[in-house]
């Protein structure tokens, strides 16, 4: 059974919604394109046929408003006053801006925003500026120079068609013309007797789309207007014959006429399997004075057309397919199903040796098991390469962001951007948008200094913000630093007394980068006054909370008068990671094995206290301790009780993990936890061994976080958000999804 026209349009919509945020993407690039370079004729071209491409989309998907606001967009771009008109970058912004609020009412079914101001905006680009030649003014009018450009229609017999087509659309005839097409006229009625009239359209106009490109319709594509009469302009290498037969479609069209518009000069009647040659091809009519503007609009309108109406390919294979990314992650999920299955596996083989240490299958068994776990191993690769996407895809918005605040803030921002092409899981790079953006946004207002401080200070009136992202290790780095005039620690630290959150004494106990640390605090803000971009103290511990959810971490280092740095350091995945695997008063936890620099064994003679925090002395290095279990002194001998310490580091800092007993390495599947089975953010999620056990992974970032803030006296309440019970524990291995 074929899909239904109402499944096929919605379809067709999920396909626009995506779309349009590419085509919006690009008409921001090229918005700040045309801002630094305001008389490049060109990008006001490529400005044309994106938006000329936002229109006919939208108006296939039945989308009148978008599509008539880009429709008068796209006639205003045409004339030759828009290009010399200074305000064209600002209504390009603004164009993008409302686009986009259009788009997203459209998705949620939200209110359209009022759509007249930027029409005035539109209507503004017909007024051009004053031209002054060295020698004898003269002011050119907007209706003096569109006259020049088209006197007379394309062809030689288009001024005699009954519809009138528009400039673009005749320059498009010119164009199919010249490259060889034959253009038609196509007239269909629709039969009085078809039930489904809207729909009967869209059968025409995908059968006309089939002979070749469709130059100009009436009524547009996806219109619900009741009409029973649809024509085309169709450029093809088609007969009249083959055309008029294409477009007789039974139950749905009465009649149908084809008239010639006009073919190639000097060559015969194309066949359809004739290929023109180009450079043969003549036009059918001179055109009028201005040849030299003339041929830059057929060359614009028929690139235009080619981006409006997708050609056939005639060679190649597409070999790019859009996938949903909830079938990647449900074969990612079984991937994690097959990894516990191989861990159930090799944990029986274990029990095999043991109680049959001369079986002769043993060796078969422990060869498939390792071939398994190589092919297991590659599918897992290649699942997760195919989640991966470039940070680009991310990095993109920022070039308009910085540019509309360093415009609010009246400083001039120059932004640099690498590393464009690093690799990160979607999730994760979704997940950092809105931390990165206020990052980016807080560099701009609050980093970078006026021009005028600037100057000052002997730096060079523009900022620069510099966005990085690369790889280190198992892990992806993204760094947002600038050139401005770096955090205050003593600002900091006064702030945090006035406050109540430090004592003069404890303050001045903490180094600098502990001091650094305050910014992150809920509320925490050292700006004089309240404005749009900083002041309110809300972002810096959205970024840090966000981060630790992800299970990476953020680093900040800054210069007095030099800059600041943030670096945000996130996991390649968070689905499957490599684990330790260790015991803490009986009861089992997991941390990332990328985390753990070294493993130490101590006794608890050796940790010692120091300003009531338990410390180790490793080598030359004082190592801050957190202990997740309580204290014992001695075991049951009466002597000093041994202990492991996880040499861990979290950003640049380094910790010891006192834990009772190690367990080894595992590669573990995490699921996500239900909050009804454990409400803390220490772990940050679980797992299943091959055996049933469950091992909570925990949040190791958070943990140190909990541990820094802690009071001497309180350091033990870290242990209290770990302790799940038997009876948890019992139920989430019993199959119940977590």
């Amino acid at each position: 059974m074929s899909p239904s026209s109402d499944d096929r349009m919605v379809e067709l919509r999920e396909l626009f919604f995506e779309s349009a945020q590419e085509l919006l993407q690009a008409l921001n690039e090229e918005a700040l394109k045309l801002e630094k370079s305001p008389e490049d004729v060109e990008t006001v071209r490529v400005i044309r046929r994106i938006v000329h491409t936002l229109k006919g989309d939208a108006a296939a998907c039945g989308y009148r408003e978008l599509s008539e606001l880009a429709h008068e967009l796209e006639d205003a771009l045409a004339m030759e006053s828009a290009a010399a008109h200074a305000q064209l970058p600002e209504v390009a912004f603004k164009a993008a801006d409302v686009f986009t609020a259009l788009i997203t009412a459209y998705h949620k079914g939200g209110k359209l925003p009022s759509l007249e101001p930027m029409r005035k905006m539109v209507r503004g680009l017909a007024d051009p500026p004053k031209l002054e030649r060295k020698k004898g003014a003269v002011k050119k009018t907007a209706k003096s120079t569109k006259s020049k450009v088209l006197r007379k229609p394309a062809t030689r017999t288009a001024s005699q068609l009954k519809v009138v087509w528009s400039e673009y659309e005749q320059v498009a005839i010119q164009g199919a013309l010249e490259e060889g097409h034959s253009v038609y006229q196509v007239t269909v009625h629709i039969d009085p007797n078809c039930g489904m009239p809207i729909a009967g359209r869209q059968l025409v106009h995908a059968a006309v789309a089939s002979l070749g490109e469709i130059l100009g319709a009436r009524p547009q594509a996806g219109s619900t207007e009741p009409a029973k009469l649809v024509e085309f302009l169709v450029a093809t290498h088609k007969t009249k014959e083959q055309v008029a037969a294409k477009c007789q479609i039974p139950t749905v069209v009465s009649e149908t006429k084809v008239v010639v518009v006009g073919e190639p000069i000097g060559s015969p009647k194309l066949k359809s399997q004739d290929k023109p040659d180009v450079k043969d091809a003549s036009p059918a009519v001179p055109w009028a004075a201005n040849p030299g503007h003339e041929e830059e609009s057929r060359d614009d309108d028929r690139n235009q057309a080619q981006v409006a109406s997708p050609q056939p390919v005639t060679s190649g294979v597409e070999n790019i397919l859009r996938v949903d990314a909830e079938r990647i992650d449900s074969v990612l999920n079984l991937v994690g199903e097959l990894i516990i299955g191989k861990s159930m596996l090799q944990q029986a083989l274990n029990e095999l040796v043991r109680h049959s240490p001369k079986e002769a299958l043993r060796g078969k068994f422990a060869d498939a098991m390792a071939f398994q776990s190589r092919v297991l191993n590659d599918l897992q690769r290649s699942v997760m390469k195919i989640r991966m996407v470039p940070v680009e895809q991310l990095f993109r918005r920022f070039p308009r962001i910085v540019r509309d605040v360093a415009r609010q803030c009246g400083k001039d921002v120059e932004l640099v951007i690498s590393g464009q092409d690093t690799d990160l899981d979607k999730s994760i790079l979704d997940g950092i948008a809105e931390p990165l953006t206020h990052l980016v946004r807080n560099a701009v207002g609050h980093g970078i200094e006026s021009a005028e401080d600037r100057q000052r200070s002997g730096k060079p009136a523009q900022g620069r913000i510099r966005l990085d992202a690369y790889h280190q290790g198992n892990q992806v780095v993204i760094e947002v630093s600038d050139d401005g005039r770096g955090i205050d620690a003593q600002k900091i630290r006064a702030k945090a007394i006035e406050r109540g959150q430090l004592t003069g004494e404890e303050a001045g106990r903490l180094t600098e980068a502990e001091i650094l640390d305050f910014i992150f605090r809920p509320g925490f803000s050292t700006a004089e006054e309240v404005t749009e971009i900083s002041g309110r103290g809300v972002g810096m511990d959205v970024v840090q909370s966000v981060l630790q959810r992800l299970k990476g971490s953020v680093q900040l280092e800054t210069r007095p008068g030099q800059g600041t740095s943030f670096r945000l350091k996130l996991p390649l995945t968070l689905a499957i990671i490599k684990a330790l695997l260790f015991r803490v008063e009986e009861r089992l936890y997991a941390i990332p094995l990328n985390a753990v620099v070294e493993i130490a064994r101590s006794t608890e003679s050796e940790v010692h206290q120091v300003d009531n925090y338990e410390v180790l002395q490793l080598r030359n290095q004082v190592l801050p301790l957190v202990r997740l279990g309580s204290a014992r002194t001695a075991d049951v001998n009466g002597r000093s009780r041994k202990l492991f310490v996880l040499i861990i580091t979290v950003g640049e800092r380094k910790f010891g993990l006192i834990v009772d007993q190690l367990e080894g390495e595992e590669e573990l599947v995490i699921k996500a936890l239900d909050d009804h089975a454990i409400s803390t953010d220490l772990v940050s999620g679980a797992s299943i061994l091959g055996d049933g056990r469950v091992v909570l992974i925990l949040n190791l970032s958070a943990v140190v976080d909990r541990f820094s803030r802690a009071r001497p006296n309180e350091t033990g309440a870290i242990t209290s958000g770990l302790l799940l019970s038997h009876a948890d524990r019992r139920r989430m291995s019993s199959g119940v999804e977590v």
